[in-house]
């Protein structure tokens, strides 16, 4: 029976912060002890890279399940809800970091914004060519060389490069074909504000109340963020929403109500014709649709 309006979410060393905040796991010994909450919709408070490297059985995210094929890297970001088949077949990696172990500084969170691998809803994979092949296989190798290394001078730092150059490498071959071009300083904006929409979407925060957090006009920050995704501020708030409550109204027997309520919605009428004017579809009618 599905959860009446949570889903499920997992962390990594959340009570342990001196922890290494980084792990890597082979894929099937993983799913092997772990099968439990793996094969069921869930979500994580950390970044989570899967590489399969065997072309059996289908991988779930969000609302869409996806094939699995050899070389296939998916990219799944904190809160975003994904599942796996149960099956013992499976082979490849799984790397798993909180955000604290890749940005330590801002310069890093300009990094992380600027390479959005973590960021592509409709496309959470990448297929990794052959010739990237080894250099990929060379990062995996040095990780599970120095991941042992817990007690040596540089053990984190050496293993923070090594994911980065990892996620450069992936970066560098997406843009070959469709090259992105964002200065620093936007990128940096735009980093901030989806924290922000990240931690504030259920608290109906308004366009100018963002802007006002980020010590930034209205106009600056539409402009910020029609220049890197096309959308207006109150469109990218609108689509959190939307995101989230399509993710409860799948994955949960919830009432729509309760769904409303969750994220912030006092009169669950007004919930019902936020999501139809978004949807184009009732929230019942919604879940009709993908049952």
């Amino acid at each position: 029976m599905k959860s009446p309006i949570d889903i499920n979410e997992y962390h990594l060393h959340q009570k342990a912060p001196t922890k290494r905040q980084f792990e890597i796991f082979d894929l099937k010994e993983y799913l092997k002890t772990n099968s439990e909450h793996s094969s069921k919709p869930h979500s994580h408070s950390y970044y989570q890279l899967i590489w399969f490297q065997s072309n059996q059985g289908n991988h779930f995210v969000d609302f869409n399940s996806y094939s699995i094929q050899k070389d296939r890297l998916f990219f799944i970001a904190k809160s975003q809800i994904h599942y796996f088949e149960k099956r013992k077949d499976y082979q490849g990696v799984l790397l798993h970091f909180n955000e604290s172990f890749l940005l330590q500084n801002e310069k890093d969170i300009e990094f992380f914004i600027n390479y959005n691998l973590f960021n592509n809803l409709e496309t959470p994979y990448f297929e990794i060519p052959p010739a990237l092949i080894p250099e990929l296989n060379t990062y995996v190798n040095q990780i599970k060389n120095e991941i042992h290394n817990v007690q040596s001078f540089g053990h984190q730092a050496i293993l923070t490069n090594i994911l980065k150059s990892f996620l450069i490498t992936i970066e560098r071959e997406k843009r070959k074909n469709s090259p992105a071009s964002i200065s620093s300083e936007t990128s940096f904006s735009l980093s901030k504000f989806r924290k922000l929409l990240e931690i504030n979407y259920r608290n109906n925060w308004s366009v100018t109340k963002y802007a006002t957090e980020l010590n930034v006009s209205v106009k600056t920050l539409n402009n910020l963020i029609k220049s890197k995704t096309g959308k207006t501020t109150s469109t990218m708030i609108n689509d959190r929403i939307i995101l989230e409550a399509k993710r409860k109204l799948f994955h949960s027997n919830s009432f729509v109500n309760e769904i409303g309520y969750d994220l912030g919605f006092q009169d669950p009428s007004y919930f019902v014709k936020f999501f139809k004017k978004q949807v184009k579809l009732t929230p019942s009618e919604f879940r009709k649709s993908i049952s």
